[in-house]
């Protein structure tokens, strides 16, 4: 017992003249060493003070008491503290014998006013509610909810070509319209782990899912003909990106990204006979997959809920164009005849025989050569376009 109190007056005298801090942050590290990625010794909530002996560049050393070792000497960086109080100067040293008679032989001068310098309150700054340092956010995982917007290009046009075509074909205006799949809503996480003061590794999958229904009717006298399109495609893409804090709430982010997509259209054509008043219908259903990178741009917010929570919110500009789709085609009719076919997913320009030319979209197992084919070349699908996304952040 004598020796720990021995031990912690002799401390207390060291730190009898020191640095006055009040912690201004959520909470403060009090580390090891002067390193971010020392171990910690103790954390002190926002409004904490404590003594500080000296400044070694940008951490101030301080004491605290650690579980049964009793003092300690840890570091805790400025950006987390703010100074309460500067010490007090230094007394002169007592004067000499030598020093007076020394003085007497000089003319003395007359002595200035002193004064008697308060000692100084340096207030802490004004925090906002969102603001936070890389010191507070340590690993951090993100959980995210919004819509992504893609150009998707060949699918849309396939399905529009479609149209086209039974107009072309049945020599009649349809009634409708065929819209374009831009893309739909995205789900996703992310995990970010520091590399240096600001700068965060970034490592995020996420799942988008889009699709899109038309219906086109065609009448010409008493016959009838309805077409449905369908194109519908979904994303997994996988991220690593490099994150950037250049203001404590706001960040810049890019990165790479591999994605793996599937697209699939349902095209189904039905005739209504005016005579027997039945139906016949035909239907092409396809799935193809592929895979391939891109890269990705965003900027985003946070605000700091606690320690632990923040709210967040990102915009982001994706480049990524994928080809080689592989898959499978399936064909009904209402005569019960069906067929299977597997191949790769082709765009191809058909005349119709009116002097015009229609893209189509369709898996085949070959190059298509048939009459009437003009150009044919793969599918290319282009998921490029803009995501907006909110989420929250949980920081361990």
């Amino acid at each position: 017992m004598l020796i720990f109190l021995s031990h912690l007056v002799g401390a207390a005298n060291l730190w009898a003249v020191g640095i006055k801090l009040r912690v201004a942050a959520e909470q403060a590290n009090v580390r090891e060493k002067p390193d971010i990625t020392s171990p910690i010794l103790q954390q002190l909530p926002e409004g904490a003070t404590l003594e500080a002996e000296r400044k070694e560049g940008e951490w101030y050393a301080v004491l605290v008491e650690k579980d049964e070792e009793g003092p300690v000497l840890g570091y805790v960086h400025e950006s987390l503290v703010v100074v309460v109080e500067a010490p007090p100067e230094e007394p002169l040293q007592k004067e000499q014998p030598e020093d007076r008679k020394a003085a007497r032989e000089q003319p003395v001068p007359k002595p200035a006013e002193e004064r008697k310098e308060e000692p100084r309150l340096i207030p802490p700054p004004v925090r906002p509610a969102s603001a936070q340092t890389p010191e507070e956010d340590r690993l951090a995982v993100t959980f995210w909810v919004g819509g992504r917007y893609a150009a998707i290009g060949d699918l849309n046009d396939g399905a529009k070509g479609l149209a086209q075509y039974y107009e072309a074909r049945l020599a009649a205006a349809g009634e409708g319209d065929v819209k374009a799949l831009h893309f739909g809503y995205l789900l996703g996480a992310e995990a970010r782990l520091p590399l240096a003061f600001g700068f965060y590794l970034s490592f995020g999958a996420e799942y988008g899912s889009g699709k899109s229904a038309s219906s086109v009717i065609y009448k010409e006298g008493t016959q009838e003909v309805s077409l449905t399109t369908k194109p519908r495609v979904r994303a997994i893409p996988l991220s690593l990106a490099l994150v950037y804090y250049p203001l404590p709430a706001l960040y810049l982010k890019a990165g790479v990204e591999y994605t793996f997509a599937r697209c699939g259209y349902s095209y189904r054509s039905t005739e209504l006979d005016p005579d027997s008043m039945t139906e016949s219908w035909q239907e092409w259903t396809g799935e193809a997959n592929s895979s391939g990178f891109g890269y990705l741009v965003g900027l985003g917010y946070d605000w700091s809920l606690s320690s632990a929570l923040c709210l967040a919110a990102e915009v982001a500009y994706r480049h990524s164009r994928l080809g080689d789709f592989g898959g499978e085609d399936v064909y009904k009719e209402s005569s019960a005849y069906e067929s299977i076919e597997k191949g790769k997913l082709y765009y191809i320009r058909v005349d119709t025989g009116t002097a015009e030319v229609v893209p189509l979209v369709f898996i085949r197992e070959k190059r298509p050569t048939e009459a009437g084919v003009i150009d044919v070349r793969k599918v290319e699908l282009d998921f490029s376009g803009f995501s907006l996304k909110l989420g929250i952040k949980v920081r361990f």
